[in-house]
């Protein structure tokens, strides 16, 4: 019996251990809410929260988005802690943009652990770098998210700040966090899934009045409700199993 039981225990580890384990990395858009504290008029959500309704049993996910993180404080507060439970094979969805911008793309002092601020080609560039090469140093594998757009709206448009481009002139990327991410992506051969234009795609299909009452949260234009979180979290998988990154995994 004995024998009977350990046998059973290490199939049951092999099956787990051929899981895999996806660590999502990021913002408040991103992170897990408690469902009793934000419903009602106060429902929020993140996108990775709703994301395990995609996955099936093949696979798990830890989300370790945190809100008012940047990828500076982020890797200063939580990456040098949780790139240690990393292990071969892990998946890490890196998504980080909005808090980036809270000096207007100026760098912020780099000791400084709780500063968000950063430059989308300098301190950004080099923070989305460090968790590509720290991630595959582990042997997981890193795929980049660019940043989900906020409902800023111009004559029924998306203006280019709402999709991370702090300068109004489409074609100039000097503060723009997108073009500043792809570049990354192409240098370092990384996965990418481009949030920002297939958000920015349903977010306009909605229009300014119903993507308010739908998708965002009431207090402001950047969070997500339950259905915004639902719904980017759909696009995501959609252009994961695109790209045949998770394909088993993803229902």
């Amino acid at each position: 019996m004995k024998i009977k039981y350990l046998l059973l225990f290490l199939l049951s580890f092999s099956v787990m251990q051929a899981k895999v384990r996806i660590f999502t990395i990021g913002d408040s858009t991103m992170a897990d809410y408690d469902t009793l504290k934000y419903s009602g008029d106060k429902e929020q959500r993140g996108w990775c929260q709703l994301f395990p309704k995609f996955l099936n049993g093949d696979a798990t996910l830890k989300n370790a988005a945190r809100n008012g993180r940047s990828s500076k404080s982020f890797y200063k507060e939580v990456w040098v802690t949780l790139r240690n439970e990393l292990q071969p094979g892990d998946i890490v969805f890196i998504q980080f943009g909005h808090n980036d911008e809270k000096q207007n793309g100026l760098d912020t002092e780099e000791n400084d652990v709780n500063a968000r601020g950063t430059n989308p080609w300098s301190q950004y560039q080099k923070y989305l770098k460090l968790y590509v090469v720290e991630s595959r140093e582990r042997g997981a594998i890193p795929v980049f998210f660019t940043p989900v757009v906020r409902r800023y709206f111009k004559d029924n448009k998306l203006t280019q700040k709402a999709q991370h481009n702090l300068v109004e002139n489409p074609t100039d990327s000097i503060l723009n966090y997108v073009a500043s991410m792809k570049s990354v992506a192409r240098q370092l051969s990384v996965p990418l899934i481009d949030m920002t234009t297939s958000t920015a795609k349903l977010v306009e299909a909605y229009g300014p009045d119903k993507s308010k009452k739908e998708l965002y949260v009431n207090a402001d234009d950047t969070h997500l409700k339950s259905e915004g979180a639902w719904q980017f979290a759909k696009l995501a998988a959609k252009e994961l199993k695109e790209k045949d990154i998770l394909k088993n995994q993803l229902k």
